[in-house]
Formats: structure tokens, C-alpha cells, sequence
């Protein structure tokens, strides 16, 4: 028995086996892509704990709030000359049930203290009055942008308003 090849049937097979051979070819040489998950970005974390004291009983009644008027100088995105003292000071209106008095502060919460103590107490003012907050600061040495994020606490250690904030550029 005879294996017939002949010219005809030899070019019926040659574009058969032409394909097969390329894809032999191409499935050797395809890389396999493995994806990796990429991280989230997250917020940053606040760089202090806002109540570090134990909050103690209040007054029966009594609620601490304000609201806050605006800013009385430095608007966001003030240009500050590097490593130059500056008073920021915050309008608000006592819009509690108690009067302010010497237990009552503003605490750095977050951000860039730029200088400024832990806390500064709040002015004595009584419900319904307004009063300005004032923290002095040092602008940063390096150019940038900066926040400093600031958070009121009553005679009982427990936060109340608005958070206040800074933010300047140093060029």
C-alpha cells in the first residue's frame, strides 16, 4: 500500500500545517501578565490623640458650642515668609449653654503645630457674646503648603464646635 502524496494534496496541507505551526510559534512565546493589586492611599492619621484627659460631669444642662464667624486674619493659602512669627485669630460666637471660662481651650488636633503650644485657653465669653481665638505661630522653614488643625474643649475635656484651622504657603 502506497502513501500517496502527491503535489495536490501536499498543497492542500501546507496552509494547514503553516497555521498550526504558527500558533504552536505564538502560544510559546506569549507572556503570561500577572496583575498585582496596588495599595489605596489613606488619609493620613491625625498626629495626636485630641482628648488625652479623662472628661469629667458638666453642669446639668449644659452644652458647649459655637459658631464660627470667620477668619479675622491670615486667610487660607496666606504667602508667609519663612520662619516668620504670626498671630492667627478666629471670630466665633458662644453659642452654648455656658459661659467660657478658664477650663475651656483650644488644642492642635492634627497637621503641622508650626511652633505653637498644645493648647491655648479660650477667651472668657459669655453665651451668646463673641470673642476672638488667637495662637501664635512659627511659618515653616522649608516652601510649602501648611495646616494646622486646631479643636475646642470645655471645663468637662470633651470637644465641641467646629475644628479651626491654619493654612498658609511658604514660598
Amino acid at each position: 500500500m502506497e502513501l500517496g502524496l502527491t503535489g495536490r494534496s501536499v498543497r492542500k496541507k501546507v496552509p494547514f500545517l503553516f497555521l498550526l505551526a504558527l500558533l504552536i510559534l505564538v502560544s510559546a512565546c506569549d507572556e503570561k501578565v500577572v496583575e498585582t493589586a496596588t495599595p489605596l492611599p489613606t488619609a493620613p492619621l491625625p498626629t495626636r490623640i485630641a482628648a488625652t484627659l479623662p472628661p469629667k460631669p458638666t453642669a446639668v444642662g449644659c452644652t458647649d458650642s459655637f459658631y464660627f464667624w470667620g477668619d479675622v486674619n491670615f486667610p487660607d493659602g496666606t504667602v508667609v515668609e519663612a520662619g516668620t512669627n504670626f498671630m492667627k485669630a478666629w471670630e466665633v460666637q458662644n453659642f452654648g449653654t455656658c459661659d467660657w471660662d478658664e477650663g475651656y481651650r483650644l488644642r492642635f488636633v492634627s497637621g503641622v503645630q508650626m511652633g505653637a503650644p498644645d493648647f491655648v485657653s479660650l477667651p472668657s465669653v459669655g453665651v451668646g457674646s463673641k470673642g476672638k481665638i488667637s495662637v501664635e505661630f512659627t511659618a515653616p522653614l522649608e516652601p510649602g503648603t501648611y495646616r494646622s488643625t486646631w479643636k475646642a474643649f470645655g471645663s468637662n475635656n470633651r470637644s465641641f464646635g467646629e475644628t479651626l484651622y491654619v493654612e498658609i504657603v511658604v514660598e
